[in-house]
């Protein structure tokens, strides 16, 4: 929008008070200056604490994070990581996949999943896996059959974070050839 040009502004006074244009047409100068002067203040502190932050966390989740991942969901993913596998678990002490998945949703998206993995697959809107975002749902079958077995919770980069039966909470990448082979869908949750 194009300023107005001042000869074109009405001059504006009151009785007996000088006149307020020039105040008017100062202020609302100064005001753009002002905010970008403290917004460029705050701005370096700022990234710097974010670099280091995702610095960090690319170094726990053992890949690069891009930056723009939510920092909610990246701390909270992040202190699982070693939690041992233990079938019915929901705790840091233990958990399973689903289990794992309800934690870290309650606690970052307020938001309650049903028990098992196969309950929420059906509880996603479908999605396909060029649609993934953060905080997505992926889905495999790794017990032979045609049911939804196993869920993570999608990161950024084709990374997601699970509970592996062997190895505890980690990251993997949906690339591997056994989640290529087991992948069944992906989903939103509602």
């Amino acid at each position: 929008m194009k300023p107005p040009n001042i000869s074109d502004i009405q001059q504006v006074s009151l009785p007996g008070k000088k006149t307020l244009l020039p105040l008017v047409v100062l202020l609302i100068l100064a005001m753009p200056a002002c905010r970008s002067q403290r917004q460029a203040s705050r701005s370096p502190a700022a990234a710097t604490a974010d670099r280091a932050f995702y610095h960090q966390h690319s170094q726990k989740l053992g890949y690069q994070l891009n930056g723009t991942e939510d920092p909610l969901l990246i701390r909270e993913v992040s202190s699982w990581l070693g939690t041992p596998h233990r079938y019915g678990g929901t705790t840091r002490q233990g958990a399973d996949c689903s289990g794992f998945v309800i934690d870290v949703f309650r606690v970052v998206y307020q938001t309650s999943l049903p028990r098992s993995s196969s309950d929420m697959a059906s509880h996603v809107r479908n999605i396909s896996k060029g649609q993934l975002r953060q905080g997505d749902l992926v889905f495999f079958r790794t017990s032979g059959g045609r049911k939804v077995s196993h869920v993570g919770i999608y990161l950024s980069n084709n990374k997601f974070i699970h509970v592996s039966s062997t190895r505890g909470v980690m990251v993997s990448d949906l690339a591997e050839p056994y989640f290529v082979r087991t992948f069944a869908k992906a989903g939103r949750v509602r």
